[in-house]
């Protein structure tokens, strides 16, 4: 959309509000609401103030310290970065009145993108893609919980013995997702209005769980798209009493949270991964591309699991991948290979949870798999049956330090993100394998209090 355009949805839809934000390191939508008047004013600008700690804060919002990071910290002194909205994403808020969002690209003091920003690192890839003559096209799907909770209740009961918003487990039981209508068709209604179309839900397996499933796009788009969702889903869902979590895995006792990621190479016009002569319609670019995705996983595992509840997920058996291999049709696989049409050929990565940072998982993928076309990569033989019984597959990280020590050493990570980026995501998810190897939880107490 040019200024004008925007001008006129603005008059149009008597918006008085524009919320305007980038996502930080932890995929979180981060920034500020100005007025409309003020936004006009300077969209086309050198952009909006906002302050470079979006970058340097962990997703509790605690300034890390002890650490030098490039950006974020009291070693800059905190300093302003500027917000740049891009335009193409500007969309009125149907569940809010007067309100329209946009998201932003980051950029310094001297007009240079900030290196660490994830937006930032999603383009740098795309434009490599590009450059081989690719546009990239993909797809998130996300599995959530929800609770008939609202914030106060969450730190009342310290987030545990929350009630779900329906009981059992009722997977893909159409009665059961009528009932939950009023709720759960609400959210597809509204993001549908607010240009972020979910083609599709289900209840998934256990309380209060739901699979949504948004349409694909280009990368870019489609990752402002899973991001403006789920900072979405938490404002429509306070409407109706409750809470979504997008944690990887909520409870031991419940099944872990997806957040696949679909993905397809485009070629003027036409799907690059469909070949109608070969195997199950897949065409060397297709099969290179899976060979570098496979060949990378476990050195670009952080940025699919980027926490440490994120590798509670991963376990023989429960749906999400322990080890790297890919398959036709096959969800015991990291790699799922559909060849269903010209169009709809693609692969799902099934390694993400929920709890991903879309534009880093997104990156990865795509980072991956172009080193697989530009080594001219070929994938092993596709796994057939029950992935989790075979042996002498390659296994994949088990925890977060193990995948960060990995990605640190990712010739492919520093080639496509660049160093200023990888150095920085490093920091930041020591960082956190450091918090949490401070804290005493439940589970310890639990087992330890009387005992020992």
């Amino acid at each position: 959309m040019s200024k004008d355009e925007v001008a006129r949805s603005i008059a149009t839809h008597g918006v008085e509000t524009v919320k305007i934000g980038t996502p930080d390191i932890d995929g979180v939508y981060r920034g500020k609401r100005v007025s409309a008047g003020q936004f006009i004013d300077g969209c086309e600008g050198t952009g909006f103030a906002q302050c470079d700690v979006v970058f340097g804060w962990d997703i509790a919002e605690e300034l890390i310290t002890g650490i030098p990071l490039a950006v974020g910290s009291a070693d800059t002194g905190f300093a302003d970065i500027l917000l740049r909205p891009d335009l193409a994403t500007f969309r009125v808020v149907p569940w809010e009145p007067a309100t329209a969002a946009v998201v932003c690209d980051a950029y310094d003091e001297h007009g240079e993108a900030v290196a660490q920003s994830p937006r930032t690192a999603l383009r740098r890839v795309v434009d490599r893609a590009r450059a081989m003559g690719f546009e990239p096209m993909m797809a998130a799907e996300f599995e959530f919980r929800i609770f008939r909770e609202d914030q106060e209740s969450l730190r009342e009961k310290r987030f545990s013995d929350l009630r779900p918003l329906n009981p059992g487990y009722n997977c893909y039981s159409i009665s059961h997702a009528s009932i939950d209508d009023g709720v759960v068709g609400a959210l597809r209604r509204y993001m549908d209005a607010y240009g972020v179309e979910v083609e599709g839900y289900n209840r998934e397996h256990g309380e209060g769980m739901y699979e949504m499933n948004l349409r694909y796009a280009g990368a870019l788009e489609a990752a402002d798209r899973a991001m403006l969702f789920k900072s979405g889903a938490k404002e429509i869902l306070a409407q109706s009493g409750c809470v979504p979590t997008f944690m990887a895995k909520y409870s031991d006792a419940m099944d872990g949270c997806s957040g696949h990621i679909h993905q397809s190479l485009w070629h003027d016009g036409k799907n690059a991964f469909w070949d109608t002569g070969a195997a199950h319609h897949i065409s060397r670019t297709m099969a290179a591309y899976v060979a570098g995705a496979l060949d990378t996983l476990p050195e670009l595992f952080a940025l699919y699991a980027p926490n440490v509840n994120s590798y509670k997920r991963y376990v023989s058996g429960s749906w999400a991948p322990t080890v790297a291999t890919w398959g036709i049709e096959n969800r015991t696989a990291a790699l799922r290979a559909i060849a269903p049409s010209p169009a709809g050929v693609r692969i799902e990565n099934r390694t993400p949870g929920a709890d991903v940072n879309a534009y880093l998982g997104f990156a990865a993928c795509l980072a991956g798999g172009l080193s697989g076309i530009d080594r001219g990569l070929t994938p092993p033989p596709p796994a057939a049956g029950d992935v989790y019984r075979s042996e002498g597959l390659p296994p994949l990280p088990s925890t977060l330090e193990h995948a960060v020590n990995l990605l640190e050493q990712s010739a492919v990570a520093r080639d496509y993100f660049g160093d200023a980026f990888v150095d920085h995501f490093v920091a930041m998810r020591r960082w956190e394998t450091e918090r949490h190897r401070r804290a005493v939880t439940e589970w310890e107490r639990r087992r330890y209090f009387e005992q020992v």
